[in-house]
């Protein structure tokens, strides 16, 4: 450490600072001269040497100024403080000749001779002539399209969407003006325990798996030379636990999903939405199957009178994909037992007769949106699945979730209905069962048999709705209108309206400035008519 001065050293008294370290051949020392924080004097038998010395971003600095012989103290504290300024500003270690060009301009300004001209900045290593975190950012991302519309369809679109919103989120977006060359996993575990702190474990989860997908992609030999990415620059990088997950998920009974399935068929819902609450809850399916069913994928069962079969074309199983001869190859066949295979063909038919009375084809979706923002799209066509989560959410005396009801179908059948985990996990699609105390080796036969085993599915089915049936009996509700009134109540709840005269206002207002920049669906539809074309 320099030996930090009492007051500001003349240069008389460095003169001989100097003299007498070279008398003494005394060991090297760092002296404190004053007049500029961090300025030192580096004192050795055999040379003197200004330098300035601090720390920038937890880094201890020490940039050479010059030899004392050749600089005076006054240019070493002026470009010393210029120094500093150039690092803390950003831009770096400044280069020699800068240095140099800042004593010149110190003179001239000293001797009121004719100004030099000085860069506000000149760093010592030039940046490097990669990617910036922001440009990999939207490289990745126009790759990530590309490859899902491409023939193939290597990503589906929610996985792009996934992808752009980790890697765009709020905390990695800190990264952008930095390059990914200078980018290590310490700087994003940083990140990932800032998001840790403020109780976002799961998106913290999801930043380190995807951005190792990221990396993995600008270090491969294609993207490495324009990323300037390292090889396993993130592998190191460790995910933070959730901790007891299963002790916080909710095991509804049936009872409180016939709940669900009661309100479901009061007629208070939308017919989609309603229907489709129905359908996850008698298939115990995921959201996303549920939303993107189309209405050729139901058909009867011609084995079983009264039965039908849902041939799930959203979630593939691994045996292949449709083939002119069995055009639902590969689809996760799902058989429906008479009562709910009268309310799917019942549901169908009214739904076409609306759409045939209002002059309208009916869209191949099972579930077409109600309201669609962009007219003609084809990925707004059907359902969003965050819909069935805010509606099941919204209807009272109900805990469960979407999701919850597959635990609720398999906790039922295997603790309750005496069904075998095996024929449990058919349904449900899964290689193992939902419940962890139970082992699932059903996906050893679904891998090597070609048979959709709908014989074996129906046990299960066949359990569940019943079980459904009874429990719905118990089921008493509210009337239609206070029950609306519940629903709608939660729904304003959820989206932060509290004073409805308010959000009547903000909607009003909303809606004359989409008219008048020509943004109404009515406005869009009479620029581009809508015919059979335009359907999906």
């Amino acid at each position: 450490m320099p030996r930090k001065a009492s007051a500001v050293l003349t240069g008389k008294e460095i003169i001989d600072l100097i003299k007498k370290a070279r008398l003494t051949r005394a060991p090297a020392r760092d002296i404190s001269i004053g007049g500029c924080e961090g300025l030192t004097l580096r004192l050795t038998p055999t040379a003197a040497v200004y330098s300035v010395r601090f720390r920038h971003e937890g880094k201890p600095l020490r940039i050479r100024l010059g030899d004392a012989e050749e600089w005076t103290a006054a240019q070493a504290r002026w470009v010393g403080g210029a120094v500093r300024r150039h690092v803390e500003e950003g831009a770096g270690v400044p280069d020699p000749t800068w240095i140099g060009l800042k004593r010149v301009a110190f003179e001239a300004k000293a001797t009121k001779g004719e100004p030099v001209a000085v860069p506000t900045h000149m760093p010592k290593h030039r940046a490097p002539e990669t990617w910036t975190y922001r440009q990999a950012r939207d490289a990745w991302v126009a790759y990530l399209k590309a490859e899902a519309e491409s023939p193939a369809q290597v990503y589906r679109p929610d996985t792009v969407r996934n992808y752009r919103s980790v890697i765009g989120c709020p905390a990695l977006r800190a990264l952008d003006d930095r390059f990914v060359s200078r980018i290590t996993a310490p700087d994003v575990a940083e990140r990932v325990a800032g998001l840790v702190h403020e109780g976002k474990r799961s998106q913290a989860r999801d930043v380190v798996r995807v951005a190792k997908r990221f990396w993995n992609w600008m270090s491969e030999p294609g993207q490495i030379r324009l990323s300037g990415a390292a090889k396993k620059a993130m592998e190191e990088l460790k995910a933070p636990k959730l901790g007891d997950i299963k002790g916080r998920q909710h095991f509804p009974y049936v009872s409180e999903v016939a709940i669900m399935l009661s309100i479901a068929q009061t007629g208070i819902l939308i017919d989609s939405v309603g229907f489709a609450v129905e359908l996850l809850i008698f298939t115990a399916q995921r959201r996303m199957s549920v939303v993107k069913a189309r209405v050729e994928e139901f058909l009867p069962w011609d084995e079983r009178e009264g039965w039908g079969i849902w041939w799930e074309g959203h979630r593939k199983v691994n045996k292949g994909g449709p083939t002119i001869r069995d055009p639902f190859a590969g689809s996760h066949a799902i058989p429906l037992p008479p009562l709910v295979w009268t309310r799917v063909q019942a549901y169908i038919r009214r739904t076409t007769e609306s759409a045939l009375a209002a002059g309208k084809l009916r869209a191949p979706w099972m579930f077409p949106i109600a309201r669609p923002r962009r007219v003609g799209s084809r990925t707004d066509w059907h359902l969003h699945e965050d819909t069935l989560s805010h509606v099941v959410a919204a209807m009272p005396g109900c805990r469960a979730r979407p999701h919850d009801v597959r635990r609720a179908f398999s906790s039922h059948l295997q603790e309750d209905a005496g069904v075998p985990s095996s024929l449990v996990g058919l349904i449900l699609d899964h290689a193992r069962s939902d419940l962890l105390h139970v082992v699932d080796e059903n996906h050893i036969t679904r891998r090597y048999t070609r048979d959709e085993m709908l014989k074996m599915k129906s046990r299960p089915m066949e359990a569940w709705i019943e079980a459904l049936r009874v429990a719905r009996i118990d089921v008493e509700l509210a009337d239609s209108t206070e029950l609306k009134a519940q629903l709608v109540t939660e729904h304003l709840r959820q989206r932060g309206i509290k004073d409805l005269a308010v959000e009547a206002a903000r909607r009003r207002a909303a809606s004359a400035k989409a008219y008048a920049e020509g943004r109404t669906t009515r406005q869009r539809r009479r620029r581009r008519p809508e015919s059979a074309a335009d359907l999906p």
